[in-house]
């Protein structure tokens, strides 16, 4: 991906990097960052297989032994972020970051396989609305000096998903005897929870100039999630026209991101 191949040698390869002593980052003074951040989460947050009986297509007297599945995929977002950073010591700092509402595409597949069967039903579940909230402790290795001040950090995350994503899993159009479409009909519901989960970074500050307040910002965030995700689905319909027992699944979203920054920040102290 470009961005990580952009963002992560940067911040690696400033770590080692020492500048003219051109201002000061010491105890006492507070950072306040803004900008845009990149989620990209793992693409396949959860998936499962269970085997149950249907009727069999060549025979619908008789049933036949088939294996069901279901996947929920994921899509990446670009939003913002705000953080603050206060230097407790020279050369150590804590962090407090907030991502705003990454809109994250969710794609839900089921299938059928077996004998004679080969199917799948699959629907867009359109976006929500992701929201991460981490507290960092975060180590700066060069002298207090230098104008460009890379850092690494660990801490911990809260992943909120919007608590009012409850929507269908798959729509099923109604058509009427000339094949038009009458009305649409829901079938199945899911719900998305949230997760407490550790987190890390690496970044890097670099000012504008000698003396200068205002500097430049990048960094990336590797978060562990795993919200909770309930589906409910009755009678899901194939391409063939055939109806499986109902789903009910509940289980944590494999949700673990790269969270990539880029933003500018002010220095201050009291």
């Amino acid at each position: 991906m470009r961005t990580k191949s952009l963002l992560l040698p940067l911040a690696i390869a400033a770590a080692s990097a020492t500048s003219p002593a051109f201002a000061d980052f010491n105890a006492g003074d507070f950072i306040v960052r803004v900008g845009a951040a990149y989620m990209d989460p793992e693409n396949s947050a959860f998936s499962q297989r269970s085997f149950v009986d249907v009727i069999d297509p060549l025979d619908p007297e008789e049933t036949i032994r088939v294996e069901l599945g279901d996947a929920l995929d994921l899509d990446s977002d670009t939003t913002w972020f705000i953080n603050g950073t206060y230097f407790v010591a020279d050369h150590w700092a804590v962090q407090l970051n907030y991502m705003g509402a990454a809109k994250l595409d969710a794609d839900y597949t089921t299938y059928v396989i077996g004998e004679n069967i080969d199917f799948r039903s699959y629907d867009s579940l359109g976006n929500f609305e992701t929201n991460i909230t981490s507290a960092f402790v975060n180590w700066y290795p060069v002298c207090v000096e230098s104008w460009v001040q890379p850092y690494v950090g660990i801490g911990v995350n809260y992943t909120d998903i919007d608590q009012d994503f409850l929507r269908p899993v798959f729509v099923e159009d109604v058509r009427n005897d000339n094949g038009q479409i009458v009305d649409r009909v829901d079938r199945g519901l899911v719900n998305f929870g949230s997760s407490w989960g550790w987190t890390a970074q690496v970044g890097i500050d670099i000012e504008f100039g000698r003396d200068a307040n205002w500097l430049f910002n990048a960094s990336a965030m590797y978060v562990d999630a795993s919200p909770e995700v309930e589906i409910g689905v009755d009678d899901v319909i194939l391409s063939n026209g055939i109806a499986i027992e109902s789903i009910r699944y509940r289980d944590d979203l494999d949700m673990d991101s790269w969270v990539f920054n880029l933003g500018v920040g002010y220095k201050f102290s009291f």
